[in-house]
């Protein structure tokens, strides 16, 4: 447990990750229960856990932290017997028992799972792989998007909420208007969609290829800039690779044995590249042993919002400071029409325009 966590608000505390970024996964309780988890953490007893996985169909990625964990849960699996008690078995004697819990209408809300362990925290990391197995046969199944929209570790002490897990959301906010508009700078476009692929997806392994394709997306922009410069006479260097700095790395939550010598954001692209690999292609054969990621797993899931949340980062610096470059020496907006409000039916988007007729 960070001992230096600091409220949210007024009503919750973060309490890891040491510096929270939206995105990241995130450990959180109210102030009140702080005393009671670090009596649990010292205490060094073994304690079976119960802990409850909230069921829907998607996972809230912005908003106040307090707002997004009341948010309430969506999807459509319904009990028949509520609570309903089932088992997930795995041959021998590797089999788990879960407890399915509705709301007044039977619509599930949580499944239980219980774990062993001494802390607080591994117990939360015992909790995911099962929940998420269950999650992925019902879904193999019935094809039913379902997915943890954050997990409880329930206090042993009262039976309520001890400690809440889940991604953080971002709290940015925009007020817009009056605007006339804005120009697209236009070869960055299929850059753009990415970055919105991976900021709306709340898979942090879905967020680390986005990440991983932008930034090698920057070779092939830098190589059609440098030719345009060419063209046009610009003798004005493009942007160096963006540079990190431990200290950077730290906050993000790497490990300093896994940043060693990382000084570049083209260096964190090649640290992280056999996670990307891994994603990728699913099952990547190296000299050591093939690599493959169960997704299911608590730590894989850590581990890869950790690193998702840092690419995402340093892709998007290295991008903004190429489409300044663009922007300031080579965009021209000579020819370009301003469109005025009185004028827009000349500018509805027609099929003949995109190659649709």
């Amino acid at each position: 447990m960070n001992n230096n966590a600091e409220p949210v608000g007024e009503e919750l505390c973060i309490f890891s990750p040491y510096v929270p970024k939206p995105g990241m996964l995130a450990a959180m309780a109210r102030p009140e229960r702080l005393e009671e988890i670090k009596e649990l953490e010292t205490s060094g007893r073994k304690i079976v856990w119960k802990v409850r996985g909230i069921i829907s169909d998607s996972v809230p990625l912005s908003g106040e932290i307090l707002e997004a964990l009341k948010r309430p849960a969506h999807n459509l699996l319904f009990l028949n017997e509520d609570p309903l008690t089932i088992y997930l078995h795995a041959g021998g004697k590797r089999a788990v028992y879960y407890d399915f819990v509705g709301d007044e209408k039977h619509n599930l809300q949580y499944i239980e799972v219980q774990v062993e362990s001494r802390l607080p925290s591994v117990a939360l990391l015992l909790a995911r792989r099962p929940l998420n197995a269950m999650l992925d046969v019902i879904t193999r199944n019935f094809n039913l998007p379902l997915t943890l929209q954050r997990l409880e570790l329930i206090s042993p002490k009262d039976g309520g909420a001890l400690i809440s897990q889940a991604l953080l959301p971002t709290n940015a906010k925009i007020v817009a208007g009056p605007l006339g508009g804005i120009v697209q700078a236009v070869p960055f476009a299929p850059y753009d969609a990415i970055y919105r692929e991976a900021l709306t997806s709340s898979s942090p392994f879905y967020r680390l290829l986005c990440a991983a394709r932008m930034y090698e997306g920057t070779n092939t922009i830098r190589k059609w800039m440098k030719d345009r410069c060419v063209e046009r006479g610009i003798q004005d260097k493009l942007p160096s690779d963006p540079p990190v700095t431990q200290e950077e790395l730290k906050e993000f939550g790497f490990a300093p044995e896994i940043i060693q010598g990382v000084k570049t954001t083209q260096d964190l692209f090649h640290k992280l590249k056999d996670m990307r690999d891994a994603i990728a292609h699913f099952l990547i054969e190296r000299e050591t042993g093939d690599v493959h990621v169960y997704l299911a797993e608590g730590a894989e899931l850590e581990r890869y919002a950790t690193a998702a949340v840092a690419l995402l980062h340093y892709a998007h610096n290295a991008l903004e400071s190429l489409r300044r470059f663009y922007t300031s020496k080579l965009e021209s907006h000579r020819g370009m029409v301003l469109p005025m409000v009185q004028n827009r039916h000349e500018f509805i988007v027609r099929a003949s325009d995109l190659g649709y007729e």
